[in-house]
């Protein structure tokens, strides 16, 4: 028995040694930036939060922008967008940006919505042509009960969603891969499936791709030139690569995005910093931009646009929303009443909650 322990701890012992080798050969150091000595501007202000939480974090690459009064007043890149080939990471770069996809689809629901005279709380079941409906249980659900993550619907998951082929993740193939909706439990409880429905919806009655029809009705007029939601992962025009923390050393390796369905309407979105900055500029105007009449729509009667989160940040309360998936995290925050907003896209994990730290920080410097 005690040779069997002996045993049994050596091999335990190697394997430890093994994965400790292991995860340090496939990882990269720590980035190391020279902080910015006595900054005196605001614009060195923000530049030297922003680099300092390049090392304090972990981030190979970040870009913020700041959008007042609209204009845009700050908008920058740091870091690299590849560790391996130490490419910069620029305002052009491409990166996903999750969860902050959703925004824009819900803006392209209100758009079809609008065109068409649909309320936002028309059931599901009644805008799908006949042959086309779903189950019975989405007789009771409403687009507005979607967006807000409230229609008893979940996300499945499990190792089948990886190793599922491109076919079958195509987003017409939707309906056979949610689970059905649990009328019971109609509470909060956020699924991306919901919004993969929405976009499920107007590709299916528009009779178009859903990334044809969100690039025409909002992203081109928006002046997003360069977003898109992929139909296909990885990209071969997109450089940059998703990043996070080691299990034991404090250095930083690759992190893989897989995404559940082409295109997802829920977190496929591939933008440039510049591209979102632009779109900004009309959504921090709230009724005085492009997009005021679709907010409005989603707003219904709360305060808050439907399809958006309300994030407060230094006790002022913003709209926005968080993304993170892989190796990539995003915020989007704006407030129209102080004519005002932030963003921050990079491609590192948040599991230190780094974009509220980063943002908060920034919005001091903006406050004095």
């Amino acid at each position: 028995m005690k040779r069997f322990s002996k045993y049994l701890l050596t091999a335990l012992a190697f394997w430890l040694l093994l994965f400790l080798g292991w995860e340090w050969w496939y990882s990269f150091p720590k980035v190391r930036w020279t902080p910015i000595s006595f900054p005196q501007t605001q614009e060195e202000k923000i530049d030297s939060v922003l680099v300092q939480s390049l090392s304090e974090y972990l981030i190979p690459g970040m870009a913020a922008g700041i959008i007042e009064e609209g204009k845009v007043t700050y908008l920058k890149a740091f870091g690299f967008e590849n560790l391996e080939t130490k490419d910069s990471l620029t305002l052009q770069s491409l990166i996903p940006v999750a969860s902050v996809s959703k925004i824009f689809t819900a803006l392209t629901l209100a758009n079809y919505g609008l065109e068409k005279g649909i309320g936002i709380d028309t059931p599901v079941n009644s805008l799908l042509p006949t042959g086309k409906k779903l189950s019975s249980e989405y007789d009771h659900i409403t687009l507005q009960q979607l967006l807000t993550h409230t229609s008893g619907l979940s996300d499945r998951r499990g190792i089948g969603t990886i190793w599922r082929g491109n076919a079958q993740r195509d987003l017409s193939n939707l309906p056979s891969q949610l689970n059905l909706p649990n009328l019971q439990q109609r509470e909060f409880k956020y699924a991306d499936a919901n919004f993969d429905l929405i976009g499920y919806l107007v590709e299916t009655i528009e009779n178009q791709p859903f990334e044809v029809i969100s690039q025409s009705r909002i992203l081109t007029v928006g002046g997003m030139e360069n977003g898109e939601y992929v139909t296909q992962w990885p990209l071969d025009s997109l450089a940059i690569s998703g990043y996070q923390r080691t299990l034991v050393w404090k250095r930083i390796e690759e992190k893989a995005l897989v995404l559940e369905r082409f295109p997802s309407p829920s977190s496929g979105l591939v933008l440039s910093s510049a591209d979102l900055a632009k779109i900004l500029l009309h959504l921090s105007r709230e009724e005085m931009g492009i997009f005021g009449d679709e907010l409005d729509w989603l707003k219904g009667k709360t305060d808050t646009p439907a399809g958006f989160q309300s994030i407060v940040i230094n006790d002022i309360a913003f709209i926005g929303h968080f993304g993170g998936q892989g190796g990539h995290s995003s915020l989007v925050i704006f407030s129209p009443e102080l004519d005002l907003a932030f963003f921050l896209v990079s491609n590192a994990q948040d599991k230190s909650d780094f974009r509220k730290a980063v943002a908060g920080e920034v919005l001091k410097i903006k406050s004095k």
